[in-house]
């Protein structure tokens, strides 16, 4: 089974932080709301009472799958604020099937407003929940000096050449001379 915090399927990163794994998983419901918008434009727009505007459905298929994409990086946070904004614009455009003339598309477009509500502010949370991970993250600064790129240490690197010449792998007259006589035998 595939875990939601891993893109192989394999065992979660244990280094990934709660809102890390909420955006990857709003990542996934991005492909499959582009998905829906590519698959079935003029579908959405009669239920919503949008008719005539399926290439904005199309295009909003398009900016679903740049936020999903993006919620799915390790730096997710201003994907999902995108993703926010992009469910503001989603409810001014539903919203305007609530002046259809058909009652049913009215119901379908005031679900879709609410439900694309719930949508802004989980967003909107999550957006919010990587941001304040990531001031965490930032206030602990990271101190590398007393590194020095040796495993053990500079002096035990000094120590293990302290004395020794490296061999010259340049041939040696008598080198060639030794490799000759050993052509030879």
């Amino acid at each position: 089974m595939m875990n939601a915090a891993t893109l192989s399927g394999g065992p979660a990163d244990r280094s990934m932080t709660p809102g890390l794994r909420a955006a990857r998983i709003m990542g996934w419901a991005s492909f499959a709301l582009a998905g829906a918008f590519f698959a079935a434009p003029g579908r959405i727009a009669r239920t919503f009472g949008l008719e005539g505007r399926e290439n904005l459905i199309r295009v909003f298929g398009a900016q679903e799958v740049a936020a999903g994409m993006g919620a799915l990086s390790t730096e997710a946070m201003p994907a999902m604020w995108g993703r926010a904004a992009g469910d503001v614009v989603h409810i001014a455009t539903v919203a305007t099937g609530l002046r259809s003339g058909d009652s049913g598309q009215r119901r379908n477009a005031a679900i879709g407003v609410a439900a694309l509500a719930g949508f802004l502010l989980v967003d909107s949370l999550i957006a919010a929940r990587l941001g304040a991970e990531r001031s965490r993250a930032k206030g602990e600064i990271d101190d590398y000096g007393n590194r020095s790129g040796f495993p053990n240490g500079i002096d035990r690197a000094r120590g293990a050449a302290a004395g020794k010449s490296p061999r010259d792998y340049r041939a040696t007259p008598l080198d060639v001379a030794e490799a000759r006589e050993l052509e030879a035998v």
